[in-house]
């Protein structure tokens, strides 16, 4: 976020859900310091080696969340009470879509109380909304942008978007991974699977939390029970077909 590499961490307190960031401290390299980092783990930047971590900010949301979205300046979480946007700053969080306008009727019995998976940045413009069943667009200012709610063919309970184009959704049962178009909303693909579950967003967040940042390097990879053995697991990685054409 605004060009700092910062670690964001979550503890429940209550029904309260307490947020703490953490900024790593890179140090240059010597000799001195090799085996004497504090968590056992470096990270190469800058020809240095993360030391510490130091306390950036904290801050809480008055009920559950389960995930969180990172943009360049602002924060989209995932709460029971649905999407709740924040900015570091001045952490005034608004929850999104704004469904009160009278032609956003069908789109907020639709809803129905789904739980949200996450917010991800399509354009500078526009944004898609994730929900169990369904995803929405909206605007830059959390209003919806499209009359159209993308519907899906089962119930996710992960999501991420890889490379700004494509929508990865894991259904609850753990049955299959459905692949849509995320500016389409087209349904590109179903890969069946036992016990289907999301490793890597490809977006470096992990858990299908991922921004959907375009032209991020990683891809999406899933484990599933291996078809053969019952007791064996396959991690699948997930790339794009080139010669397919939307």
């Amino acid at each position: 976020m605004k060009d700092r590499t910062l670690v964001f961490y979550k503890k429940k307190e209550g029904v309260s859900s307490i947020f703490k960031v953490l900024e790593p401290v890179y140090q240059k390299s010597s000799s001195s310091s090799r085996g004497h980092h504090r968590f056992g783990l470096s990270s190469s930047k800058k020809s240095g080696n993360t030391e510490f971590f130091r306390d950036f900010d904290d801050f809480y949301i008055p009920t559950e969340a389960y995930a969180i979205n990172l943009f360049q300046n602002s924060l989209a979480i995932s709460t029971q009470r649905g999407l709740e946007v924040m900015t570091l700053d001045k952490k005034n969080a608004f929850s999104i879509p704004d469904l009160r306008a009278p032609e956003c009727a069908s789109i907020k019995d639709r809803l129905g109380g789904q739980r949200p998976l996450g917010m991800f940045r399509l354009s500078d413009s526009e944004f898609l909304l994730v929900f169990e069943e369904v995803g929405i667009y909206v605007n830059k200012h959390g209003d919806v942008s499209r009359a159209v709610v993308m519907e899906f063919v089962g119930k996710a309970k992960q999501a991420t978007l890889w490379g700004g184009m494509y929508l990865v959704l894991v259904d609850q049962g753990g049955g299959f991974v459905e692949v849509r178009n995320a500016v389409n909303g087209r349904l590109r693909q179903v890969v069946g699977g036992r016990d289907v579950r999301l490793l890597d967003d490809g977006v470096g967040g992990g858990g299908g939390g991922g921004a959907g940042w375009k032209g991020r390097e990683g891809s999406v990879k899933v484990a599933m029970q291996h078809p053969e053995w019952e007791r064996g697991v396959i991690v699948v990685e997930m790339i794009v077909n080139e010669g397919l054409k939307e």
